[in-house]
């Protein structure tokens, strides 16, 4: 998780003027949107003549820029402690059930 952390720092510092919670919002949206539009090409074969072959880089890359957006929220509100609680939670949760190991 450091590493997110890192890259939102990294993207507040790059765009000082872009850090207010509606537009993080909105750039999470948008991300999504391009994350659907790689999951379509994944999924319908008849989109690749205009898109080309699926990548999995381009995939991956729109799913670190959501995560960023996600973590840079995360930050403006101050519960990255909480965040990582949550995520301890939730696996200890998983754990119990018997899901992950």
């Amino acid at each position: 998780m450091e590493k997110f952390y890192k890259m939102v720092e990294a993207s507040n510092k790059r765009f000082p003027e872009g850090v207010q919670p509606y537009q993080m919002a909105t750039r999470l949206l948008e991300e999504c949107g391009e994350i659907a539009t790689e999951i379509n090409n994944w999924e319908n074969a008849h989109k690749r003549k205009k898109r080309g072959e699926p990548s999995k880089e381009n995939l991956a890359n729109e799913l670190r820029q959501a995560m960023v957006e996600l973590f840079k929220i995360a930050v403006y509100y101050s519960v990255e402690t909480e965040l990582e609680e949550s995520i301890n939670k939730s696996l200890l949760h998983a754990k119990s059930e018997g899901l992950i190991y």
